[in-house]
């Protein structure tokens, strides 16, 4: 016993009871009084939970061809996939794009992002103490749920013919952009629609901007002459102007009184009824009908073809256009007329491709359609998308009327140059257009900001397609007949050309470009057609009689050869039409401004007045065609 009466002894033992007492308390505290929570902590130490992803539905075009799809990307530990947009370029501004975060961020992509994510799982994973998963230990709580895979209404094939169009149409015309769009007129269906300049997808660096938009739907602009067919409409199915109605010669420019703003045509067209004023795009013409028709049954019409209205139910970004009241239309007396002709109006190319669709099919405005289906990760269909027919806007007697004025328009107006030499037996029909932007920033029309555009049915009977395009701010040629015509055309002829596409087989036989014949000799005057062909060795075939080349067609009996067909300009007896192709005889019957009314299919076999009589005005031309047997 030490100075202070301790047993060490006994010190040491109290040390040893006092731990173990510590620790029995401590082990009680784990093991009973806080079990659970001391429980929660050690599971988290050798567990954790992950989000399972799920894998991004495909986007395909309506043949099953993969334009977007999710590849498996070992480097990313966030998603664990990344999307590919197999077509690069193609369809871009359609498809859309994915973002950092993996959800759609533009174009459909975006607009169904919801059904192309699907559902993400849960697991829990054991780990052991070198982190590695456990996997008899661990388990999917929440199975994934992959997206759905989404068919497009849009052709890849098609697509690219479209697309190639606008390139080359944006280069020849050094234009801003340009866009289209095809249309299946019974189903409202979209077969191809594009914008040019485009981007890529793929790309992580390259800049988007305006590139991204689609025009088709986001642009909104005064739509000038391919609104008369809406003014004619109105005035047909009201029986508000008959269509034989002749309208006096006004001269180049019409007053209406001394203190209004003149009206003007580009040419003096003589006495004019309404088809003739289709055809030669006479403003004065269809600023009186839109005065006859007046604002309240203009303005319904325009709203039952869907002016003013967005055009889809749920499509990103789409505009809607701007369709004055009544009230607004005749707050002055020009307004009103202005819209007789595409002013005073704005629209988008969706809403204006849709109206000539309605008439293409009869008199029906269909919903355009984007989405064909829905197809699960078997490729079993889920979800069918059915055509949506919105209204009857107008009769079938109105909508034939006025196809009929759509075919001349081509074959013998302000469209001749749409008219094609190598699809011969397709007779196009559509109408032209040029006009002012509206800036929404000033809220007014741009008059430095002009669209070329052209709307046209191939072909303008039992029509398979309608096609719309327009040329933001073409330089130099900038009317629509000029420019966005052509772009028509050849998109057209793309199509009819391809094997996957074409409606029927056609002849690919046709004049090499670059060749002594690769010549536009429409227009030109007989000697000079005929001097032409004796310098560059072009081998030619005339017929008829006149004084200038009404029309041309390839001869497949010369090599890299035409047929020219001659007439004239005036004529004050009948033509003889016997033989000719039906494009060769409403070709000639333009020429001399007369309306042509046709039966059956193939070349003429009779007409009337006959060949050498004299006309006289307001005659009407009946064709009867018969194929050879």
């Amino acid at each position: 016993m030490n100075k202070y009466g301790a047993d060490p002894l006994f010190i040491l033992k109290s040390l040893v009871l006092c731990t173990i007492m510590v620790l029995l308390l401590q082990t009680f505290d784990i093991q009973v009084w806080n079990r659970n929570i001391y429980q929660v902590k050690t599971k988290s130490m050798v567990t954790r939970t992950k989000n399972l992803y799920a894998e991004r539905g495909s986007i395909m075009d309506r043949n099953g061809v993969v334009l977007a799809e999710s590849m498996r990307d070992t480097s990313d530990k966030g998603l664990g996939y990344s999307r590919l947009f197999l077509q690069g370029t193609l369809a871009s501004q359609i498809v859309g794009k994915v973002g950092y975060d993996g959800h759609g961020s533009m174009g459909m992509e975006k607009i169904y992002d919801d059904s192309l994510r699907g559902n993400e799982g849960l697991r829990v994973s054991v780990q052991d103490v070198k982190k590695r998963e456990v996997h008899y230990r661990s388990k999917n709580v929440v199975e994934a749920q992959s997206g759905l895979n989404l068919v497009l209404t849009i052709d890849r094939n098609m697509q690219e013919i479209v697309e190639k169009a606008l390139k080359d149409g944006v280069a020849e015309f050094m234009a801003t952009s340009a866009s289209a769009v095809v249309v299946d007129p019974y189903t409202g269906e979209i077969l191809a629609m594009a914008s040019y300049p485009t981007f890529d997808p793929n790309s992580k660096i390259q800049g988007i901007g305006r590139m991204s938009k689609n025009e088709i739907i986001s642009m909104s602009y005064e739509p000038g002459s391919t609104f008369k067919v809406i003014t004619a409409a109105a005035a047909l199915e009201n029986n508000a102007v008959s269509p034989e109605k002749i309208y006096v010669n006004e001269g180049r420019c019409w007053k209406w009184n001394p203190k209004s703003e003149k009206i003007c045509d580009t040419h003096v067209y003589g006495d004019m009824n309404m088809s003739e004023a289709m055809v030669q795009s006479s403003n004065i013409v269809f600023a009186k009908i839109a005065s006859e028709v007046g604002a309240v049954r203009m303005h319904k019409m325009a709203r039952a073809f869907g002016i003013g209205e967005r055009a889809f139910d749920n499509y990103t970004g789409e505009e809607s256009g701007r369709l004055l009241t009544p009230d607004e239309l005749t707050r002055d007396d020009r307004t009103l007329k202005t819209m007789g002709f595409g002013h005073a109006v704005s629209v988008t190319p969706i809403q204006m491709v849709m109206a000539y669709a309605a008439i293409a099919n009869g008199g029906k405005l269909m919903r355009p359609q984007i989405v064909k289906e829905w197809r699960d990760l078997n490729g079993d269909v889920v979800e069918k998308k059915a055509p949506v027919e919105l209204r009857r806007v107008v009769s079938e007697k109105t909508a034939a009327t006025i196809r009929k004025m759509l075919n001349r328009v081509v074959n013998s107006g302000t469209a001749k140059r749409v008219a094609s030499q190598k699809l011969t037996d397709v007779l196009f029909g559509g109408k032209t257009g040029t006009a002012e932007k509206y800036n929404h920033l000033t809220r007014s029309y741009d008059r430095n900001s002009q669209v070329a555009s052209f709307i046209g049915l191939a072909p303008s009977e039992d029509t398979r397609y309608v096609c719309l395009v327009l040329v933001d701010d073409p330089q130099g040629k900038h009317v629509g007949g000029l420019t966005a015509g052509p772009i028509f055309r050849r998109i057209m002829e793309g199509i009819y050309y391809h094997p996957a596409l074409s409606p029927r087989a056609h002849n690919l036989r046709q004049v090499e470009l670059g060749s002594l014949c690769d010549k536009d000799f429409a227009g030109m005057t007989t000697v000079a057609a005929k001097d032409y062909a004796r310098k560059h060795r072009c081998p030619v075939h005339f017929e008829g009689k006149g004084s200038r080349v009404i029309s041309e067609r390839v001869d497949m009996g010369l090599v890299n050869g035409k047929t020219l067909l001659l007439g004239d300009a005036v004529a004050s007896k009948m033509p003889n039409l016997q033989g000719l192709s039906l494009k060769d005889a409403l070709e000639v019957m333009g020429n001399i401004r007369m309306n042509v009314e046709y039966t059956g299919k193939g070349r003429v076999v009779a007409q009337e007045p006959k060949a050498e009589e004299a006309l006289q005005k307001g005659t009407i031309c009946k064709l009867t065609l018969k194929e050879k047997s």
